[in-house]
């Protein structure tokens, strides 16, 4: 009947929203979803593991894509970008006492492993999401059609499981 309701599948595809769902890696339990309504932009923060200072990685969605568009960081060390030549690199810019680094960078997977040591959390809209009160653990951030969600909480008689 939606179908029906509908000119066309591409018309229907664009109706439905995306989502930011977060799943335990590698046994893809989920533990949450986030519909991302108009936004198509979000951050992870964390505080380094070798240089104690705080990290701000930003990523754009474009279609069901992550592109990481920049890293700011205070300071370098090991696993920080250190040139215009790392993947994905555009360009640098020294901002507030921060390096940026802008960047144009595609993620097939997007796997932040967690600790609550180092205060990992996600910045979505206007929310901030802690990320370490799951277990300390590698967690997965995909994006996904919401609609899923409504199709697999119904069972074959129609109802809700």
């Amino acid at each position: 009947m939606f179908l029906a309701a509908c000119l066309s599948l591409t018309a229907c595809a664009n109706q439905h929203d995306k989502c930011l769902v977060i799943r335990q890696h590698p046994s893809q339990h989920e533990l949450q979803s986030y519909p991302l309504g108009d936004h198509r932009e979000f951050a992870l923060t964390f505080i380094h593991s070798v240089s104690k200072t705080p990290v701000r990685d930003e990523y754009r969605i474009d279609s069901d894509k992550i592109i990481q568009t920049a890293e700011i960081f205070e300071a370098h060390g090991a696993g920080l970008p250190s040139d215009t030549q790392d993947a994905g690199a555009i360009s640098w810019e020294s901002r507030d006492d921060r390096f940026v680094l802008h960047l144009q960078r595609p993620i097939p997977q997007l796997v932040v492993r967690t600790d609550r040591n180092y205060h990992n959390h996600l910045l979505l809209a206007d929310n901030e999401i802690n990320l370490c009160h799951w277990d300390d653990q590698a967690l997965e951030l995909s994006i996904e059609s919401c609609d899923r969600f409504d199709r697999e909480a119904i069972n074959t008689k129609g109802l809700r499981r």
